[in-house]
């Protein structure tokens, strides 16, 4: 899912605090029509467009603010120039309006420029934008792109449900990248640690079988492209549980869209809904889903999947 990013690095205001009769403000870069790769890192390390911007500001404006499609990002500093992250692909505008001490608008500019993509050769490409560090392999079955991945991943550390802190992490590749998109989303919620269950593991569903000979199909984690999310942890130090905070919600309703109780219960609906929203994984298993998944987000990659509810047609994917 496309978005476009709420953070923006600028100097301080200091503009001026008084108006004067004429007051005028121009973009002087970037050009219009410019195209600007998505190949940094915002503060929250989200993959970003880092938009140098320079504004020529005539007359004492109290101050001068700048946006990107329709979201204020913050004000300009006296020299006129800011860094505006755009994590949205395609067309974007940026609009500077300078305000009297009063609020009211005196003068306004905008520029349209044209955010791409990255072009990588493959998996290890995204890893290395988003400053994910790896060891190639070890070959295990399943596994299409063997990495061992070293934590903290683009910010997170990562803890075993043990309680252990982990050093390094196994798995297929696109986990990793599906986990570096995550971060910036539960950075921005204050989520700086993940407990997990595990990754990998060559089993059948159910645990029903041997692979390959699983009746019930091949879990996602013997490809190595599910994780298990147990628990996680902000910068105060506050746990959100799943097993002891997720509130079951009502087989009528969609778990999405359900009441939840205030506190941890919501915290973790909305934090589990925005990242299916932005599309960071296939398939999320819930509470709501079985019995078996009381106590983690089952989360993965499955291909041609979609969906975060209770009942599932056909293999549950875990």
């Amino acid at each position: 899912m496309q978005r476009i990013a709420v953070v923006v690095a600028l100097a301080a205001c200091g503009v001026g605090q008084d108006t004067v009769d004429t007051v005028e403000v121009a973009f002087v870069a970037p050009a219009p029509g410019a195209a600007l790769t998505r190949d940094q890192l915002d503060p929250l390390g989200a993959l970003s467009a880092a938009v140098g911007v320079e504004l020529a500001i005539a007359g004492e404006p109290a101050r001068v603010a700048l946006a990107v499609g329709d979201a204020e990002l913050g004000d300009v500093g006296g020299d006129g120039r800011a860094t505006a992250y755009v994590t949205t692909p395609g067309p974007v505008t940026l609009t500077a309006t300078a305000f009297d001490a009063g609020g009211a608008a005196l003068a306004t500019a905008s520029v349209d420029v044209v955010v791409t993509e990255p072009v990588v050769e493959d998996c290890r490409g995204w890893l290395a934008l988003y400053g994910v560090a790896y060891t190639d392999g070890p070959e295990r079955p399943g596994v299409t792109d063997p990495v061992t991945a070293m934590t903290p991943l683009n910010g997170l550390t990562f803890r075993t449900g043990g309680g252990t802190a982990r050093t390094t992490m196994f798995g297929d590749c696109t986990l990793f990248k599906s986990l570096a998109e995550a971060a910036p989303l539960l950075r921005a919620r204050g989520i700086v640690e993940v407990t997990d269950f595990g990754i990998y593991n060559y089993r059948c569903i159910n645990n029903n079988g041997t692979p390959p000979d699983c009746p019930s199909g091949i879990s996602q984690h013997a490809y190595g492209n599910a994780i298990d999310i147990a628990a996680l942890t902000d910068i105060d130090g506050t746990t959100y549980t799943v097993e002891t905070d997720w509130v079951i919600d009502p087989s009528s309703e969609e778990t999405c869209s359900a009441p939840t109780e205030p506190g941890k219960d919501t915290f973790l609906h909305e934090t589990i809904c925005a990242l299916k929203a932005a599309g960071v994984w296939n398939i999320i298993l819930t509470p709501n889903y079985n019995a078996a998944h009381r106590d983690h987000f089952h989360v993965d990659l499955t291909a041609d999947a979609d969906f975060i509810r209770r009942t599932l047609s056909g293999a549950d994917g875990h």
